[in-house]
């Protein structure tokens, strides 16, 4: 008996791993009980646009009264805190690194193109 239950729970779990059911989320390896979600993007300025209107959203909950919200917001505390929370997670600051590498280089290679242009009209 315990071993056809077994089997039973196997062929279900094994059903559910090929199945679309449970795609969305994913288990983080490193820590129990968290998990996450892929999101796709055409590009970084796309995740950056992405970003801002969820702050937007966020300010003119902030901005506005309750009287003045959505009658089909409920609690916008909760949801303004949801949005704040994944804008967060969406914010490329990795990149941001990066970007600030480049651009320190460009404003070196900048500055050593100016002072070849100097030296030519010297």
């Amino acid at each position: 008996m315990k071993t056809n239950e077994n089997k039973r729970a196997d062929d279900f779990i094994q059903e559910l791993k090929e199945s679309f059911f449970f795609r969305t989320l994913t288990p983080d390896k490193s820590k129990e009980g968290i998990y996450y979600a892929s999101l796709k993007f055409t590009s970084y300025i796309n995740l950056i646009f992405t970003v801002q209107d969820l702050l937007k959203t966020a300010l003119h909950s902030l901005e506005n009264s309750g009287l003045e919200n959505s009658s089909q917001i409920q609690d916008p505390t909760f949801h303004l805190t949801s949005i704040l929370e994944i804008a967060i997670q969406l914010l490329p600051c990795a990149e941001a690194e990066g970007l600030d590498k480049l651009y320190k280089q460009y404003l070196e290679i900048l500055k050593d193109h100016e002072s070849r242009n100097e030296k030519k009209d010297d």
